[in-house]
C-alpha cells in the first residue's frame, strides 16, 4: 500500500470513529438500563433501609422516608412503578454494578473518587456541618464562638471543622460527645453554648421543637445524590430532569417540610 492510500485509510478511520462519538453523544437515550425500565415499566431501586427518617421499615413492614417517597415521585413522573432492593449501604454501589438494581436512593454521600464508576445526579439534599446554638443566645457568626464551649460528635466532620476553629481562634473550648445527638443535647441542656453537627441532625431538633437555631451557613458540604450505572447517560438525564422539575415545582420542599419538618425551613 502507498503511504498516499494509508494517510486516507487512517483519515478514514478517524472520521468513522469520531462520527460514532458524535452519534453516540447526540442520542444518550439509547442505553439499555433505560430501555428496561421503559419496555418492563420497572425502576429497580436500592436503599439501605437502617437510616430514618431517609428509609426505613415501617411497624407495619413497609418502606418509608424522605428517599422512599422521592423515587416513587420520580417514577410517577415516568409512568412506571419502583422495586425497592433493600441493601446494606457497604452493598449499594455493588447492587448497580451486578445489575441488581438501575439506581441507589439512598441517602448517598457524593463521592468523587468513585465518579468515573457511577453517574451522579445533581443533588437533592444538602446534609453538611452547620453550626447550631439557642434561640437568642446572641450567637450570630463563627467569629462569636471565641470564649464558648462547643459541643461536637468525636471523631466527625464537626469535630475536624471545631478544632480548625479553635487553631484560628484562639479561646474555644470543645465538648467532644458520643454522637450528633448529644452534641445537640448539650447545647439544649447548657452544657454548651453551640454545636456543629450535620444538617440532618439539625433540622431534626429544630423540628421536634427544640429552642434552637441554625447559624449562617453550611461549613462544609456534604450533597446526597441519586446514583446510576456508569453508562447509562439516559437514565441519569432522565433523573436529572426529575429532580429539577421536582425542585421547580415545589415537591421536593414539600418532601422535606414532611420528612425533616420546620426546622428544614430555617435552613
Amino acid at each position: 500500500m502507498s503511504a498516499r492510500r494509508w494517510k486516507w485509510g487512517v483519515l478514514f478511520a478517524l472520521g468513522v470513529a469520531l462520527a460514532v462519538v458524535v452519534w453516540w453523544m447526540a442520542y444518550p437515550r439509547q442505553d439499555e438500563r433505560w430501555r428496561r425500565i421503559l419496555d418492563t415499566g420497572v425502576w429497580r431501586v436500592a436503599v439501605d433501609p437502617s437510616f430514618p427518617p431517609f428509609e426505613s421499615v415501617g411497624p407495619d413492614g413497609a418502606l418509608t422516608g424522605f428517599d422512599i417517597d422521592l423515587a416513587r415521585a420520580i417514577a410517577a413522573r415516568w409512568g412506571v412503578d419502583v422495586r425497592f432492593e433493600l441493601v446494606g449501604f457497604d452493598g449499594l454501589l455493588d447492587s448497580v454494578w451486578a445489575d441488581q438494581a438501575d439506581s441507589v436512593v439512598s441517602a448517598y454521600p457524593l463521592q468523587p473518587h468513585y465518579a468515573q464508576d457511577v453517574g451522579y445526579s445533581i443533588p437533592y439534599f444538602e446534609a453538611g456541618v452547620v453550626l447550631i446554638a439557642r434561640a437568642g443566645s446572641g450567637i450570630t457568626d463563627l467569629e462569636d464562638l471565641r470564649g464558648r464551649r462547643v459541643a461536637v460528635e468525636w471523631g466527625s466532620e464537626g469535630d475536624v471543622q471545631a478544632r480548625a476553629l479553635a487553631r484560628r481562634l484562639g479561646d474555644l473550648s470543645l465538648v467532644p460527645l458520643e454522637s450528633p445527638d448529644l452534641a445537640v443535647g448539650a447545647v439544649v441542656d447548657g452544657q454548651a453554648d453551640a454545636a456543629l453537627v450535620d444538617g440532618v441532625t439539625a433540622a431534626l431538633a429544630i423540628g421536634r421543637g427544640d429552642p434552637l437555631e441554625i447559624v449562617g451557613e453550611p461549613l462544609s458540604s456534604a450533597p446526597y445524590v441519586i446514583v446510576t450505572p456508569a453508562r447509562a447517560r439516559a437514565l441519569l438525564s432522565a433523573v436529572n430532569e426529575a429532580l429539577t422539575a421536582l425542585e421547580e415545582e415545589g415537591v421536593l420542599d414539600d418532601l422535606r417540610m414532611r420528612w425533616f419538618g420546620p426546622g428544614w425551613a430555617r435552613r
